[in-house]
């Protein structure tokens, strides 16, 4: 028996904002207690990623960079002192109307004295801990890769300038030629995600598998859109028959993807959605999983007696065979089970999908014809319910 459950991850998503001169507001003690919990786990990941070890040590100690500029330049000096403090998320917050899950800031002043210029940076880190710790998907799995995603994701917006202070020509010519009161060039810390966006997708990839999944890549272009609204395939379910016996999970995390939704025509697993932005394409994140057994379910299961009276199975084959619709059907077993004639363990709705999944129609023939179990069609049963097609 074969189960697909989709999830839509909200992004998470990161903003750079050179403020100046704001109060510190200190983080709550819940968002303390969360970044040490998530910190710890971030350090002892045993996969590749991008060394941010510079940023995470401006938490400790200012990190000082100081460099001479050429005797034809407008100034003759430049120093840099770099430190980071977790402060209180902003819950009114957001990204293109997205509700962000941390942001890294670069909260600089800089001072021009007799050709020295001074760039004290005091740079803030905030996390959403009430968007983090909420129950927005039960796979502890994919729950804590998308927590270390976010982490590298912001500590990566700090890394990356840090490098470009040290190591790049063009900003350090820049810089020494500022005259007083002109703006300094946070560009390099990749507000628009381009450096960013590969990195943490190659370190997404190795979590993912890591945990034992399958992860799937695939761009939405604007020349697929109409008007920023696209349908697409994704993927087919039939690419991981590994996953096949105790069911498959598909999440997505998405780039400039709102409004997202997945169906399931056969196979074929097809993504609804708009581009934020529509003039620039979208990235999906699939992250595919074999389903773990829900405790709670299973005990229901246990406790609850499967009943399906022998008739239904006619009604079963008469929908195989087109005799009566689908909609005649479900609404026929929505009325038993309502009615107490069906029984099965109780089952929550999870989240909303449109088309009824080929292998539940398949599921029907096998147990109108005897080779499957009671159990075995009433957990497709279940699922029709967790996704909304049956209410009871």
């Amino acid at each position: 028996m074969r189960y697909t459950v989709f999830l839509i991850i909200p992004l998470l998503l990161a903003n750079i904002i050179p403020v100046f001169g704001d109060d510190y507001i200190p983080p709550t003690s819940q968002e303390q207690q969360l970044y040490k919990k998530l910190l710890s786990e971030f350090e002892r990941l045993d996969v590749e990623k991008k060394d941010v070890s510079e940023i995470l040590e401006t938490f400790e100690n200012p990190l000082v960079i100081s460099f001479p500029c050429d005797s034809t330049d407008l100034n003759n000096l430049v120093v840099i002192v770099i430190k980071t403090k977790l402060t209180r998320f902003d819950e009114i917050q957001t990204h293109e109307g997205v509700i962000t899950g941390g942001t890294y800031t670069w909260k600089c002043t800089v001072t021009t004295t007799e050709g020295k210029i001074t760039i004290d940076c005091d740079n803030e880190l905030k996390i959403n801990s009430d968007y983090l710790t909420q129950d927005v998907q039960k796979d502890p799995r994919i729950k804590k890769i998308e927590n270390q995603i976010l982490l590298l994701h912001e500590f990566l917006h700090g890394q990356l300038m840090i490098d470009a202070i040290k190591s790049s020509e063009k900003w350090r010519d820049d810089t020494c030629n500022k005259p007083p009161g002109e703006k300094i060039d946070y560009s390099y810390s990749d507000k628009t995600h381009k450096i960013i966006n590969p990195l943490q997708q190659e370190f997404v990839t190795q979590l993912v598998e890591q945990a034992g999944g399958k992860m799937i890549v695939k761009e939405i272009t604007v020349g697929e859109t109409n008007d920023g609204s696209f349908t697409k395939k994704v993927g087919s379910l039939n690419d991981f028959p590994q996953f096949i016996k105790n069911g498959i999970s598909v999440s997505l995390r998405g780039t400039n993807l709102i409004n997202t939704k997945f169906s399931s025509q056969d196979s074929d697993i097809i993504l609804y959605g708009n581009l934020i932005n529509k003039t620039e394409s979208g990235i999906a994140w699939l992250y595919i999983f074999g389903m773990q057994p829900d405790e709670s379910a299973n005990k229901q299961l246990v406790e609850t007696k499967i009943r399906i009276p022998d008739w239904i199975k006619k009604n079963a084959g008469w929908w195989v065979d087109g005799t009566i619709s689908s909609t005649d059907f479900l609404k026929g077993i929505e009325y038993l089970i309502q009615k107490e004639i069906i029984s099965v363990p109780h089952t929550e709705r999870q989240q909303s999908i449109d088309k009824i999944p080929n292998w539940v129609k398949q599921n029907a023939a096998l147990w109108s014809e005897g080779k499957i179990d009671d159990k075995t069609f009433a957990a497709g049963i279940q699922y029709l319910i967790s996704i909304g097609i049956i209410s009871v």
